[in-house]
């Protein structure tokens, strides 16, 4: 059973800002909606935790990047894709039910993969990080 996969081109303005750590974060923006940009509030907490490397948010109309190592920036889009596309073709496939996050783990790194609303977050973290803390801590108040 594959799954059909719909293409919509929009044209998204993209900016980098520097934040005090001088390390670069990627925006990209068409609407300011207060959910997603409270999630990256969060998130850009989170980041300054031990462990972690960085993440991404994005939704249908927006997306932001902070990694602490933005060379591995391909990488680790292509990586939290394919792991949420994985993760539906599994559910369906299982008839799971819907995903609410997904876990990989790796030698040295792990991925945490979460839907939140409307939003996609994926947290990268060293394999030592707690990601069940860090999970609660971006559910917290957010209803989920």
């Amino acid at each position: 059973m594959g799954r059909k996969k719909r293409h919509i081109a929009e044209t998204l303005a993209t900016t980098v800002l520097e934040d005090e750590s001088q390390l670069p974060i990627i925006s990209s923006t068409v609407e300011k909606d207060p959910n997603f940009m409270s999630l990256r509030a969060r998130l850009g907490e989170i980041n300054q935790m031990g462990g972690v490397t960085g993440y991404i948010i994005r939704n249908a109309t927006s997306a932001a990047i902070d990694l602490k190592d933005p060379s591995s920036l391909i990488a680790l889009a292509l990586l939290s894709s394919h792991t949420v596309d994985a993760g539906q073709e599994f559910s369906e496939t299982f008839n799971l039910g819907q995903v609410e996050n997904i876990l990989v783990e790796g030698k040295t790194a792990k991925v945490l993969c979460a839907r939140i609303g409307k939003n996609t977050v994926n947290v990268f973290m060293e394999k030592t990080a707690d990601h069940d803390r860090i999970l609660k801590q971006i559910c917290t108040d957010l209803g989920q």
